[in-house]
């Protein structure tokens, strides 16, 4: 709740000392068979170097959130942002909008793919690789949205970020800690400018 999100997790990326490091919402629940697929998946291919899978946001969760509270909006947006890659998880468009696929129960996503970018509330990547990358830029602030994704395409250049159904976990979204500074949007414009001129 305190600090600049992007610092904190370079902090946690610097300070760990396992070779996959781990980051997930502090609202989220994972999967039984979450962390073995993740540690699975690196295993068995070293070009891997991140990966993602579905971030459920249940009917239940889903007011919380603006974007998946009113779905006509959610629908609208995505068809002009991402046209026919909006089903397709963990992808950004041509205009840099990442599509929100991996946040839906009806996901039809059943083999590991190659994607774009790792989700912030389920992303896993190489220590060592992530940290020769330059890590998270701390130019990102407060709520630091877009610091994973300019991260994921850093890692990308060395190897593959994939999206496995395995590493499912739900996301409930909450209305407490840092939410409050999600509301005020001046910061979130600038890191979105931020990583438009990247």
């Amino acid at each position: 709740e305190k600090g600049n999100l992007s610092e904190l997790r370079q902090k946690g990326l610097t300070s760990s000392i396992g070779d996959i490091v781990s980051f997930i919402d502090d609202d989220v629940y994972c999967e039984p068979i979450w962390l073995e697929s993740v540690v699975k998946a690196f295993k068995e291919n070293k070009e891997t170097l991140g990966v993602t899978g579905p971030t459920t946001v249940t009917d239940e969760y889903s007011k919380n959130r603006d974007i998946f509270r009113y779905k006509f909006l959610r629908r609208l947006h995505d068809r002009i942002f991402l046209g026919k890659d909006r089903y397709r998880p963990s992808t950004l468009s041509k205009c840099g909008c990442p599509s929100m696929a991996s946040n839906d129960e009806d996901l039809e996503i059943n083999y590991p793919i190659k994607v774009d970018y790792l989700e912030a509330c389920n992303m896993s990547i190489r220590r060592k690789e992530a940290i020769d990358a330059g890590g998270f830029d701390n130019a990102y602030y407060r709520t630091s949205e877009w610091c994973e994704v300019d991260l994921a395409l850093k890692i990308r250049r060395k190897g593959a970020c994939i999206f496995l159904p395995e590493a499912r976990l739900y996301h409930r979204p909450s209305k407490k800690g840092i939410y409050g500074a999600r509301l005020s949007t001046a910061h979130r414009w600038k890191n979105f400018k931020s990583f438009q001129n990247k």
